[in-house]
């Protein structure tokens, strides 16, 4: 069982890995508001917001990133900052709204998840970028259904990936 999940969670890494250029254009954009005034803030929704808080703690983080409650603090962000938000597609309304906010107020987002909120865009901007990983059951059951599911694995590559990217541009 444990060489099956390991090839399965190789095979999700490998996803993330082809999504190599999507992560240079992201970590080029979160660069921007270190080389500024700016700072990255990670956020997650209601699933994620754990990890999107330990997140700032591990020892790849580059300087100037922080948690942020964006229902608390979003009155904050400005278009020098930044934003990275773990997300599972499945923000409520009121997420969806915080997130449309701070899109208005010209502060770009990166998602990381298997899906991403659909927001408006905002004329002069970018949209959103987001980096997709695999949300599905790795291991088959008996019963028909899936075991070990990814996403908080997929997550912390995926984050390590753009702090490599941001730390190779400040160098």
């Amino acid at each position: 069982m444990l060489k099956m999940y390991t090839t399965q969670l190789q095979r999700v890494f490998t996803k993330i890995q082809e999504q190599e250029e999507q992560i240079d254009e992201c970590g080029r954009l979160l660069a921007q508001a270190l080389v500024g005034e700016g700072s990255i803030y990670v956020v997650g929704g209601t699933r994620y917001d754990a990890l999107a808080k330990a997140l700032v703690y591990n020892q790849d983080t580059v300087t100037r990133v922080a948690s942020l409650n964006l229902q608390k603090e979003s009155s904050q962000l400005t278009s020098v900052d930044r934003l990275i938000v773990i997300t599972d597609g499945e923000e409520t309304t009121e997420e969806i709204e915080q997130l449309q906010t701070a899109l208005n107020r010209e502060t770009p987002l990166v998602f990381i998840g298997p899906t991403a909120p659909s927001l408006h865009d905002v004329n002069g901007m970018e949209p959103p970028f987001h980096i997709t990983i695999e949300s599905r059951g790795l291991i088959p059951n008996l019963d028909g259904s899936r075991s070990g599911y990814p996403e908080e694995l997929a997550i912390v590559y995926t984050y390590q990936a753009l702090m490599f990217q941001i730390q190779e541009l400040l160098a």
